[in-house]
């Protein structure tokens, strides 16, 4: 069961358009800073994946906050 989780679209450090790529690019971003959770997650238009620091979730209420489903964690 996938899980939703609500960011800033301005706050992902990168957009995606194959899951593969995302993953790649997600191990580099997080080989340079071991102590920080990364999120790959499916955009609410489905068109690509974003990566998001975990520590930048926001609630649902928050006026910039876009829901987005989690596919992995790193």
């Amino acid at each position: 069961m996938e899980t939703r989780i609500f960011f800033n679209p301005g706050d992902s450090v990168a957009n995606i358009n194959d899951y593969n790529e995302a993953i790649r690019k997600g191990q580099i971003f997080k080989q340079a800073r071991h102590n920080d959770e990364l999120v790959i997650a499916k955009d609410p238009n489905d068109k690509e994946y974003a990566i998001f620091y975990a520590k930048d979730a926001l609630p649902a209420e928050h006026e910039k906050s876009k829901p987005y489903e989690i596919k992995n964690r790193l």
